[in-house]
């Protein structure tokens, strides 16, 4: 693999720095993806085990376009890359360790329908009006709450959060997103932010488990950093800590997911 004539002078730069933490910042169109596959490709020819590496994208379709990519450069190791979605990933690793957590590893997932079913069934029994409790907006605040470290434990210990919801007119929310996980974990299933909120929480609960996945992934590679949230973040610089080696890559100016608590400084402050 010749980088010299397939890259550019910054984008061949960006691919043989691998001593540490970098940030590519691009924008659109300017080979950020072609960035991180070379990168790959890289590390494997210079002899990185692919079971090593962990890259991280937002949607199937990317993980595996990039993967396609990758096998086209060095063939059958390609198939041993953790790649694939931040849900993808992480759910795979909570089935491995799924007991450390109080899960069995055969855990249902959730979609948004099973999500507002349940919400459905909690605010009805709760007698609340379910046109002041939406379950769509009950469970847009939930997932915010969670894409934020925020449990019930600590949302209702937080006399702010109370004053809030009253002053919104729904001060029952704190009970319903308490019962709600409660009610989860009694199913033995996981929403798709408890993909990422339990894989947090594993991590800083059990240093040894954490170690584990630290030294399996000794280089991890992110792609859209910046749509990236708190959780995902905090579980990003959580297996980077031992080795250092993270490569994220991103365009601060195309941030889309906001709405799903996508925080700017993530990228903007690596």
């Amino acid at each position: 693999m010749n980088l010299d004539e397939l890259l550019n002078e910054s984008q061949k730069a960006a691919v043989e720095y691998n001593e540490g933490a970098s940030v590519i910042v691009a924008g659109a169109g300017s080979g950020k993806t072609r960035v991180l596959t070379y990168k790959i490709a890289y590390l494997l020819e210079q002899g990185m085990m692919a079971y090593n590496i962990l890259a991280l994208t937002f949607t199937n379709k990317a993980a595996r376009e990039m993967k396609e990519r990758i096998a086209r450069q060095v063939g059958e190791r390609a198939r041993y890359l953790w790649m694939g979605t931040f849900h993808s990933i992480f759910s795979r690793i909570l089935r491995i360790e799924s007991q450390s957590i109080g899960f069995s590893p055969n855990f249902t997932i959730y979609d948004s329908a099973d999500s507002k079913s349940l919400l459905k069934s909690i605010i009805k029994e709760m007698q609340l009006d379910d046109k002041v409790y939406k379950s769509g907006a009950v469970q847009s605040r939930i997932s915010n709450a969670k894409n934020h470290l925020v449990m019930p434990a600590a949302y209702n210990a937080n006399s702010a959060n109370y004053a809030d919801d009253k002053r919104h007119n729904t001060p029952e929310f704190g009970r319903i997103y308490e019962t709600y996980c409660k009610r989860c974990r009694e199913a033995n299933a996981m929403d798709f932010d408890d993909l990422l909120v339990y894989t947090a929480f594993l991590f800083k609960q059990r240093p040894d488990v954490l170690a584990r996945y630290q030294d399996r992934f000794q280089y991890i590679l992110v792609d859209e950093y910046q749509d990236t949230n708190t959780v995902q973040h905090s579980i990003v610089m959580q297996l980077a800590a031992k080795y250092g080696r993270v490569c994220v890559v991103g365009d601060d100016a195309q941030s889309i997911y906001s709405f799903r608590g996508a925080e700017i400084d993530n990228i903007l402050g690596f």
